[in-house]
C-alpha cells in the first residue's frame, strides 16, 4: 500500500446515501477533518421505494427538502393480492417521495458545503487498521483516518473487512420504476399502496413520483428466485404490465436482531444498513441509517471510545424500536396469512391501529410505545420478538 499524502483525516466515511452525507455533514460541521468516499459516480441510481418517513426530517434538524422532493403520502390504500381492502388517511404527510439519487446528492451536497471533502468513483479495495490510524486502499491511491465509517449498504464489504460482520438476519427485495398514465397518477396521487397475503409475509408496495411510480415487493429470502414473478404479477393486478419500465433491481435488507450482533469496534463503525439498522414491519432504513449517521458523529466527537459509545447508543436508542417492529411484523403477519378475512377485518374497522402506525411515521411517537400499550402477555411479547 502507498500512502499518497501524508494527511491523516479525523473521520472517513463509506458511502454517500443518507447515512454517511449525514455523518460526514455533522463532523465537518463540527470541525473535524472528514473525508466521504462514494464508489459510484455521482449522482448514482439507488434501488429503493423512495419513501422518506417524516419522522426522519426530525432527526435531520427539520431540513427543507422540498428541492429533492416528488410529493408526499398521505394516505394507504390497502389490497390483497391485488384486490383493493379499504384506504386510511392521516391528517398530515406520512412520507415524503424522493429518487435516491437525486436525494442522495442533496445530503451530499450539504455535506461538502459543510466543510467534508467528497470524493466520487472511489471505491474502497481493502483497509489494514495501523498504529492510530486506519490505511484505506482505493481506486485512486491510499489515504489514512483515524476513525472510519462504513455506511457501504447491506452488501458493502467494509463491515467484513473491518472484522465486525453482522445482521446475517435478510428478506429480499425487487423494485420497478415504471411511467404511469395518468389515470393510475391520479389514483396513486399522495396514497401508498399495501399490498398484503404474500407468504411467509411480506408485501407489495406502490410509490407515487414525478410521472412514474415505484412498484415493488419485499418478502422472504428463500422466496428471492420467485420474487420478479410475483413482482410481473403485482404489475398485472395494478394495470401497468405494459408500463414503459425506467429500472429494475433487486436488493437484500439486512436485519439486525440481537445487542450481541456488532456494530462497532475501536474506532469503527457501521451505520444504517451496513449494521442491519432497518425495520422488519416495513423494510424501511432510511430513518435509522439517520439516526445511527447522528449516534455515530456524536460518538466520535464526543468520546475516546466511540465503538462502545456508539454500540451503548444504538443499543438504547435504535434497537428497542427493530424490536418492537419485529414484534409487531410478526403479529401481524401472522395475523393476515392465517385469517386473512378476520385480520383485514379488524384493521379496516379498528382506527387505533392506523392512527398509532401514522403517529410512528411522522416521529410522534414510537413503535416500543405504542406496543406498549397493547394488552400483550410477556410470554407472547417475548416469543413474537423472537427472544423466548
Amino acid at each position: 500500500m502507498t500512502v499518497t499524502s501524508s494527511r491523516i483525516w479525523d473521520a472517513l466515511v463509506v458511502g454517500a446515501g443518507p447515512a454517511g452525507a449525514t455523518a460526514a455533514r455533522r463532523l465537518s460541521l463540527a470541525g473535524a477533518s472528514t473525508l466521504l468516499l462514494e464508489k459510484q459516480s455521482l449522482p448514482r441510481y439507488k434501488a429503493c421505494g423512495g419513501g422518506v418517513p417524516a419522522r426522519t426530517l426530525r432527526l435531520l434538524n427539520n431540513l427543507d427538502i422540498a428541492p429533492v422532493s416528488e410529493g408526499y403520502v398521505d394516505t394507504i390504500d390497502v389490497s390483497r393480492f391485488g384486490r383493493r381492502q379499504f384506504r386510511k388517511a392521516s391528517n398530515r404527510p406520512l412520507a415524503w417521495m424522493v429518487m435516491r439519487d437525486r436525494f442522495d446528492q442533496f445530503l451530499t451536497d450539504l455535506a461538502a458545503e459543510s466543510g467534508a471533502s467528497v470524493r466520487d468513483a472511489t471505491p474502497v479495495q481493502s483497509i489494514i487498521e495501523g498504529d492510530g490510524c486506519y490505511e484505506v486502499e482505493t481506486s485512486t491511491g491510499a489515504v489514512r483516518a483515524r476513525h472510519l465509517l462504513a455506511a457501504d449498504g447491506a452488501t458493502g464489504p467494509t463491515a467484513r473487512w473491518l472484522g465486525i460482520d453482522s445482521a446475517p438476519t435478510r428478506s429480499a427485495a425487487y423494485e420497478v420504476e415504471v411511467v404511469a398514465p395518468r389515470d393510475a397518477l391520479d389514483h396513486w396521487h399522495q396514497a401508498a399502496n399495501v399490498d398484503i397475503g404474500y407468504r411467509p409475509w411480506g408485501y407489495g408496495w406502490v410509490f407515487p413520483k414525478d410521472g412514474k411510480l415505484s412498484v415493488g415487493v419485499v418478502t422472504a429470502p428463500n422466496r428471492g428466485r420467485t420474487i420478479r414473478k410475483q413482482t410481473d404479477r403485482y404489475l398485472g393486478r395494478l394495470g401497468l404490465a405494459d408500463a414503459d419500465v425506467l429500472n429494475v433491481q433487486g436488493h437484500p435488507i439486512r436485519y439486525r436482531r440481537s445487542i450481541g450482533e456488532p456494530v462497532a469496534r475501536g474506532r469503527a463503525l457501521l451505520l444504517g444498513d451496513a449494521a442491519g439498522l432497518a425495520d422488519e414491519f416495513t423494510a424501511e432504513g432510511i430513518a435509522y441509517a439517520v439516526h445511527s449517521a447522528n449516534l455515530a458523529a456524536d460518538a466520535v466527537l464526543n468520546s475516546n471510545n466511540p465503538a462502545a459509545v456508539y454500540t451503548e447508543s444504538v443499543n438504547q436508542r435504535i434497537q428497542p424500536e427493530l424490536n418492537a417492529a419485529r414484534t409487531i411484523s410478526r403479529l401481524y403477519y401472522w395475523c393476515v396469512t392465517t385469517w386473512p378475512w378476520l385480520a383485514l377485518t379488524a384493521s379496516r374497522h379498528i382506527n387505533y391501529l392506523w392512527r398509532a402506525f401514522f403517529r410512528v411515521m411522522r416521529g410522534d411517537s414510537t413503535y416500543t410505545d405504542e406496543l406498549s400499550i397493547l394488552p400483550f402477555d410477556e410470554r407472547l411479547t417475548q416469543a413474537l420478538s423472537g427472544d423466548a
